[in-house]
């Protein structure tokens, strides 16, 4: 999470986003990847207050050079819209997320 929590505990809705995304991310995996296709995508993007994620977002920060996995990344954000309103407690009017999707490259080999 990019933005100052404001001292709100997201750790619940957070890992509600991330189950939603990765579960969307799996059932648009293109078979290239399945196959053992390698690449990172790094995308942000906004969750608003209501849940909706603006248009035009997410932002692709880093793309892997292949369409496919870039597409599948992206769509995984856009399948969740929207996600649960954020937390009462919370003032801001979004908070801002930035995903890393590793294709068959483990996050701990890359600098």
């Amino acid at each position: 999470m990019l933005t100052p929590d404001e001292g709100v505990d997201f750790s619940g809705y957070l890992m509600r986003v991330y189950i939603t995304v990765k579960r969307n991310w799996f059932a648009v995996m293109p078979e290239s990847a399945q196959l053992g296709e390698k690449g990172i995508v790094v995308l942000t993007f906004r969750i608003m207050r209501d849940g909706s994620v603006p248009t035009g977002e997410p932002v692709i920060g880093r793309n892997s050079g292949k369409e496919p996995l870039d597409r599948a990344a992206y769509s995984s954000v856009r399948a969740s819209n929207p996600f649960e309103p954020l937390p009462p407690q919370f003032s801001g009017p979004y908070i801002e997320l930035r995903y890393t999707y590793f294709y068959n490259i483990s996050p701990d080999s890359v600098n």
